[in-house]
């Protein structure tokens, strides 16, 4: 069998993007799988048998004890002679791309789920270019999540054509269907909204990811606030662990505690059913690879309002399945959910097209069918240019 290692800084990483793909990979017979990642009790009790996990010192953020990961991926890498090699997520992306190239690992697969870069200024946008130079430069392939990223990367000189692709239609694992069922959705909506104390008649918005600034959390309750005072029968639900407290508006974040049209839920595992409770996703990203949650709420049948930035605008047609607005913007934001709440009849037509939009060209099995050949394509090819 082939030996295939995911690398990634955390754990909540392979269980969110790879968990299912490795049981994909796993059930074909052809693969041995190994996990590499920070430390992380839930570990032992979550992840699938077959796995073999290897947990090093490596944690998110700002990390310059760089050294200490990278021998000891030398050091694993020696021992393992890993057929291919894939790393995602800023500082497992850097550690395990230098270190395969100092061990000369045959396949280092650089997934690219987003530049982090994109959303810096000053030192700090230069610092994290660089460190997604080194990254490129010392990966063999590089599989970018969307085709706007790629345009991006390409633009910046982060690689050239050759070495990068986009899978499909991108995205890092597709939509499971089965998890988010749109035949359930009338009984889901009657649940969560009986759950939240939510009327038929409410129109509801819903943001689902990390309340952190980058993720425009600060624009969107300053928009929603605002448009509360003009619009009386409007809800907003909020999915989401709190991450970068001190990002936050904090007079903001106040105001919107204490309303009772805005609903914090935190972490949920089923974000399927909130999606069935509302009517509109608000995705405000300064940056994505992908919108993961826009294709999964689309399944769903939800129109979406996302920022007009690179990954994010891959996952809508604009005017048919979602509105475009401007990134950082509370404005254009506004009046995006404006439009949404007033004109019903696009309401109703974009959440057809999305649910399309998503079936068509996001269903996950399909998707990981495609990343299979690629992944057995790359191994291939560098057998033969061994021989």
């Amino acid at each position: 069998m082939k030996k295939i290692c995911f690398i990634t800084t955390t754990y909540i990483t392979y269980r969110c993007f790879l968990k299912d793909f490795s049981i994909f990979l796993h059930n074909t017979g052809e693969f041995e799988i190994f996990l590499i990642c920070g430390y992380d009790k839930t570990i032992l009790t979550d992840v699938p048998d077959f796995v073999k996990v290897i947990q090093i010192p490596m944690k998110r953020g700002i990390d310059f004890a760089i050294w200490r990961p990278v021998i000891r991926l030398c050091s694993i890498f020696s021992k393992e002679n890993f057929d291919l090699i894939q790393y995602s997520t800023p500082n497992a992306a850097f550690y395990a791309s230098v270190a395969g190239w100092l061990c000369n690992t045959k396949n280092r697969l650089y997934c690219q789920w987003g530049i982090r870069y994109m959303g810096f200024s000053g030192w700090k946008r230069v610092l994290f270019q660089w460190i997604e130079k080194i990254t490129c430069r010392c990966s063999t392939q590089i599989e970018t999540e969307s085709f706007q990223l790629r345009n991006f990367a390409l633009k910046e000189g982060l690689y050239n054509d050759r070495k990068s692709f986009v899978t499909g239609s991108g995205s890092a694992c597709g939509v499971n269907l089965q998890k988010y069922d749109r035949s359930k959705r009338e009984s889901w909506r009657q649940e969560i909204r009986h759950t939240l104390k939510i009327g038929n008649n409410e129109t509801v918005f819903v943001f689902a990811g990390r309340l952190t600034a980058d993720k425009g959390i600060n624009e969107l309750l300053e928009a929603f606030l605002l448009l509360r005072e003009e619009h009386e029968k409007i809800r907003l639900i909020v999915a989401g662990g709190m991450d970068h407290y001190h990002s936050l508006n904090q007079g903001l974040f106040s105001k919107a505690t204490a309303s009772d049209s805005v609903i914090f839920t935190g972490n949920v595992e089923n974000l399927e059913k909130i999606f069935a409770g509302a009517d509109i996703l608000t995705a405000p990203s300064y940056r994505e690879g992908f919108g993961l949650v826009v294709i999964e709420a689309a399944a769903m049948g939800l129109p979406a309002i996302v920022s007009n930035v690179p990954g994010q605008i891959d996952a809508v047609i604009p005017g048919k399945t979602g509105i475009l607005c401007q990134v950082k913007s509370v404005s254009s934001l506004k009046s995006a959910m404006e439009f949404a709440i007033t004109d019903q009849v696009f309401q109703t037509k974009a959440g057809r097209e999305a649910f399309r939009f998503a079936v068509d060209r996001f269903e996950q099995r399909k998707l990981f069918g495609l990343l299979l050949e690629q992944r057995k394509r790359i191994i291939g090819s560098a057998e033969k240019s061994c021989r």
